[in-house]
């Protein structure tokens, strides 16, 4: 039974850290949701904003859970994430409001579509890396933010604006290149943190 407790305890414990991290960065993306990109403020539609550059920093997140501990703890790190972001937006949703601007706050089609888009990209990243493993360090984080891109836009702008006047195709198409541009920008820092975020044994070193 001790050693059982302790397992668990254990287990509880490896997940806070990439809980924390995946919901500070989920945070930052509400953050500045209305925040456009400063060079592209001055032109005629500047509905580009920060938390579209920030998309791919929540993917780094899983993808070095997945690398640290495996696609079970990644799943979970997304899982329990979403349900800490839900459980501050119910019991603590007037200050939320009170701090940030209206206009970040998302609509609740929005955030629906989000939330659904973000879950089930994150899943298929997570699969996509675990299989990708192997002695080329960039594959796996490459590929799987790669198909979290092409999950996400495809789910997340049909279910928040079909029906709506805006644009969103030529939109989705937009922030799908510069997810992938993303996925591709983010191997600097999960390079720099291999050596930090070993894997543990079982996962081959890589």
């Amino acid at each position: 039974m001790g050693r059982r407790i302790a397992d668990a305890a254990r287990a509880v414990l490896r997940i806070v850290v990439p809980v924390l991290g995946l919901t500070a960065a989920q945070a930052a993306l509400f953050l500045y949701m209305a925040t456009p990109v400063p060079y592209l403020s001055g032109t005629a539609e500047h509905w580009m904003m920060i938390s579209t550059l920030l998309l791919p920093v929540p993917f780094l997140a899983i993808h070095l859970t997945n690398r640290r501990y495996g696609p079970a703890y990644a799943f979970a790190q997304v899982v329990v994430a979403f349900a800490v972001l839900a459980a501050i937006t119910l019991f603590a949703g007037d200050i939320m409001h009170r701090m940030l601007p209206a206009a970040a706050l998302p609509d609740v089609r929005e955030a629906v579509a989000f939330v659904v888009a973000f879950v089930l990209s994150g899943f298929l990243s997570i699969v996509a890396f675990d299989g990708s493993r192997g002695p080329r360090w960039w594959t796996a984080p490459l590929v799987g933010s790669i198909i979290g891109a092409l999950s996400f836009t495809p789910v997340f702008f049909p279910a928040a604006y079909i029906g709506t006047s805006l644009p969103w195709f030529d939109h989705m198409l937009v922030v799908t290149g510069v997810l992938c541009g993303g996925a591709i920008a983010m191997l600097v820092p999960y390079w720099l943190l291999r050596r930090v975020v070993q894997p543990l044994p079982g996962f081959g070193g890589f």
